[in-house]
């Protein structure tokens, strides 16, 4: 939006512009228009101050670019790379996961595993002879008899 002022008319209507911006009554476009104009480099030098004050909301600092030295980002690339390595590694651990102990030995044969376990099941009782046996005993009056005079020994 380049405006341009040719007459007399337009350098008045800028300083009634000034005014009101330094009253604080301006709206955002009229500031906008106050910057276009300030901004121009072929003004009467009556419009030095201003154009400081605008010049200075103007300027930005430019921005510094850092650069590394080609070393330390040759090392930054070395260090990412043993970084994944080393990931990977730790990651995909070469050990099989499905292992037992059997008698103090560690087992990693899945298929022997397998084996041990369902011998080890053999082994167990199913524990009907021990239900049967609590049951006939519940119909016992003579070992329910013990039983209460055992415990009533400790009142």
């Amino acid at each position: 939006m380049m405006i341009r002022f040719k007459n007399k008319a337009d350098f008045e209507a800028i300083d009634r512009l000034i005014e009101k911006y330094y009253e604080g009554m301006t709206t955002v476009d009229e500031e906008k228009r106050l910057q276009t104009f300030l901004s121009r480099t072929d003004l009467p030098e009556k419009y030095a101050p201003e154009q400081a004050v605008f010049g200075y909301f103007n300027s930005r600092k430019p921005k510094k670019h850092v650069r590394f030295p080609q070393y330390i980002r040759w090392a930054t690339g070395a260090a990412a790379v043993v970084a994944i390595v080393v990931s990977v590694q730790i990651f995909s651990n070469a050990t099989p996961a499905n292992y037992a102990y059997v008698d103090g030995q560690k087992i990693t044969d899945i298929n022997r595993i397998k084996t041990e376990a369902i011998a080890s099941l053999h082994g167990v009782s199913s524990g009907e002879q021990y239900v049967e046996e609590g049951i006939s005993n519940l119909n016992n009056s003579q070992l329910i008899e013990e039983q209460l005079d055992a415990f009533s020994a400790f009142e």
